[in-house]
Order: structure tokens, then C-alpha cells, then sequence
């Protein structure tokens, strides 16, 4: 029996091998900006209502950020970890609803992923009393106000 090494099949076999990884490698290339990453650049949309790119986010009062208030009797830092608890002053006698927060000094509002101080403030201040974005310049939480034009 003759060696068929150098024949038809095997050539054909070995020519079709090729084209394949070839079309898969252009195939890979056409497709490759495409595919979703999971490098830094992975960003996501932090809530709908806020039409910003950021890594992380919430939307509505529940989920307001710490906060750092004024005492209005001694002018001691009152840190209030959430929207629903009571502020009450460390040094005196103040304890306030979660309801007063309005009338009260805002003095700043923390990341709640990174605990950095983050930029406030108000797109209706003739309607709003409350901060009604919070961005966090470290980590770029953004929090948003959620209400109803």
C-alpha cells in the first residue's frame, strides 16, 4: 500500500485548518470592541433619574448619604448616618426628629462607600430645603434626590 501523506485529504484537511483559525482570528477582531470589558472603564448608569456616568449610585431620600450637622444650641457636629434616625447632639441635650433636618446646618454629606466628603447641593433652591445631589469626588458615588419636577 502507498503512503498518502502528500495526497488530496491531507492537504485539503490541513488548508481548510488554516482558513478556519484564520476567519475565527478576523471574526475575534471585528467583534472585539463589542464585547464588555472588566477593566476601570466599566462604567454603568448610577440610576436612571440621574442621566450621569458614574460607578455607583442611589436615588431617593432613603437612601440619602450620612450627613454632618450643626447643633443649633452649641454648634457641635451632629453626624446623622441616615435620613429616618434622630439627630442628637453628643455634647447637649438636643434631640431632634429626622423631620428637622431642614432647618438645620448642613455641613457635609459622606460617601457612604468611602466615607470622603462629597459635593452637595440644590437645582431648585426655591423648592427644596434638602441637598438634592451628593457626588463623591473619590469613588464616584452619586446620589439623587428623587422627586417630581
Amino acid at each position: 500500500m502507498a503512503d498518502d501523506s502528500s495526497g488530496l485529504v491531507p492537504t485539503l484537511g490541513s488548508a481548510g485548518r488554516r482558513t478556519f483559525e484564520w476567519l475565527r482570528w478576523i471574526v475575534g477582531r471585528l467583534l472585539a470592541p463589542l464585547r464588555v470589558g472588566d477593566g476601570p472603564n466599566e462604567f454603568r448608569l448610577s440610576s436612571v433619574e440621574t442621566h450621569t456616568t458614574t460607578l455607583d449610585g442611589d436615588t431617593g431620600w432613603a437612601y440619602r448619604p450620612p450627613a454632618t450637622l450643626r447643633c443649633p444650641e452649641c454648634g457641635t457636629d451632629i453626624i446623622q448616618g441616615g435620613p429616618r434616625e434622630p439627630i442628637d447632639c453628643p455634647t447637649c441635650a438636643v434631640d431632634l426628629s429626622p423631620e428637622r433636618f431642614a432647618d438645620l446646618e448642613l455641613l457635609a454629606l459622606r460617601c457612604p462607600l468611602c466615607r470622603t466628603r462629597m459635593q452637595h447641593g440644590r437645582r431648585h433652591p426655591e423648592t427644596f430645603d434638602v441637598p438634592e445631589w451628593a457626588t463623591c469626588p473619590n469613588c464616584q458615588y452619586h446620589w439623587e434626590f428623587k422627586h417630581f419636577y
